[in-house]
């Protein structure tokens, strides 16, 4: 039929136009933006995936640096409980000498024994007032302290140490005024070194943990980033070439445009 009321040479090509138009945007924006995904029209199903991916790399990034708090915790008791051993490593020189009978309770055992009492205030000391961010760790109170240590409820990481003053070592009021006494002390400060031997190995063993869940949250982020960006990111090369074969029928369009709106005016000869 012919018609010139209808163009349908040019309502096609219009047609065809807009969709090109579309293409056309689309890959401009994910040439600009870097990403395929920019909003869930895009992909709808990707971008859920790809969402609750990020939830988990946050997660794991706040999970890192929970763990490198629960170092920097350990580390700190570690320091306190291996100046308390010195001390205690100290006060057993002192009491294995007062065991010798060669000396005197007066004064020599009384000289020794102010260096002892002044040791115990100083293990006391260090004891009541090491912490960390304000967390007692050697008063006793430190006990099953969680570490949130994963990006899911479950994956947690408990801490406890000992209380560690000259009461919780069993060493308060330690005596070396006499040589029984001190053969009595050597007794009691062989169990505290004991005590604080295994605190030291249990601090090592927490940091080794915390390096290993460290190193494992690291790299499942790692693989986790690149599973995100596969979703998300732009094809930079595909896009490129969408948006060239775009232009390219962008021109053709015009151009068919232009052919559909001559082609009408042959229909004018049927009046000739």
């Amino acid at each position: 039929m012919t018609s010139i009321a209808t163009n349908v040479p040019a309502v096609r090509v219009q047609y065809h136009g807009a969709r090109n138009e579309t293409a056309k945007i689309q890959a401009t924006e994910r040439l600009s933006g870097g990403k395929r995904i920019n909003q869930a029209s895009d992909d709808a199903a990707g971008m859920f995936v790809a969402q609750r991916i990020k939830v988990s790399i946050r997660g794991m990034e706040r999970a890192i640096s929970n763990s490198q708090d629960g170092l920097g915790l350990v580390s700190t008791a570690e320091s306190a409980i291996n100046e308390i051993r010195n001390i205690v490593l100290r006060m057993r020189e002192l009491s294995v000498q007062m065991a010798n009978g060669v000396y005197l309770d007066s004064p020599d055992r009384g000289f020794a024994q102010a260096e002892i009492d002044q040791l115990l205030q100083q293990v006391d000391m260090i004891a009541q007032n090491a912490n960390f961010n304000g967390l007692a760790l050697l008063d006793g109170s430190f006990q099953n302290m969680a570490i949130h240590a994963g990006s899911s409820a479950e994956e947690r990481i408990s801490f406890s140490f000992g209380n560690r003053t000259t009461s919780g070592l069993g060493i308060a009021g330690l005596s070396i005024g006499t040589q029984s006494n001190a053969k009595a002390a050597m007794n009691s400060l062989e169990t505290a070194l004991a005590k604080l031997s295994d605190d030291l190995s249990l601090a090592g063993a927490y940091q080794n943990r915390l390096k290993h869940n460290i190193s494992l949250l690291g790299s499942t982020k790692r693989y986790n980033e690149i599973a995100f960006g596969r979703i998300m990111d732009a094809d930079m090369a595909a896009e490129a070439t969408a948006l060239s074969r775009a232009q390219v029928l962008a021109q053709a369009n015009t151009a068919m445009l232009a052919q559909s709106n001559q082609a009408l005016s042959t229909v004018l000869t049927l009046f000739n």
